[in-house]
């Protein structure tokens, strides 16, 4: 019996601290640090203002031409900004029996937790999801 009221106990002190004070946000350092070597600068930004030193290559011209895509998560996500590429259109025939495809790639980015409970340090939980991106365009065998 007394076992159990100090579970309780100890229970409502720490659902009492994590809904009163919250979760420490993580920091830009920490969130970067905890994506590892998967924060890529050619398609990754905070602000919008993508790395002038890492531009993204693309073909602009040519039998299959693609075009830069921008897109902008919500906060709970890390990093909010991920610009990748696209065919400027998926229905251009390149070649007999062939038309322009975007080429896929995986990226792994960060998503915040929705939970009321703090990691072990008192931080907000951070998880890892898979992103499907465009990293080109080629022309292939049409797949039906």
């Amino acid at each position: 019996m007394l076992l159990e009221r100090l579970f309780v106990l100890l229970l409502l002190v720490v659902v009492s601290h994590q809904n009163g004070g919250g979760c420490l946000p993580l920091s830009v350092d920490l969130l970067t640090k905890k994506l590892g070597n998967g924060f890529i600068p050619q398609h990754m930004s905070m602000d919008q203002n993508f790395d002038g030193n890492h531009p993204l290559q693309y073909n602009q011209h040519g039998i299959c031409s693609s075009k830069l895509v921008f897109d902008q998560f919500p906060d709970s996500y890390f990093p909010r900004f991920i610009r990748h590429v696209k065919c400027d259109s998926e229905e251009d025939k390149c070649m007999t029996g062939k038309s322009c495809q975007t080429v896929d790639a995986y990226i792994n980015i960060l998503e915040k937790k929705a939970t009321i409970f703090c990691d072990d340090d008192g931080y907000e939980q951070w998880t890892t999801v898979s992103l499907k991106i465009g990293a080109g365009c080629e022309c292939a065998v049409e797949t039906f």
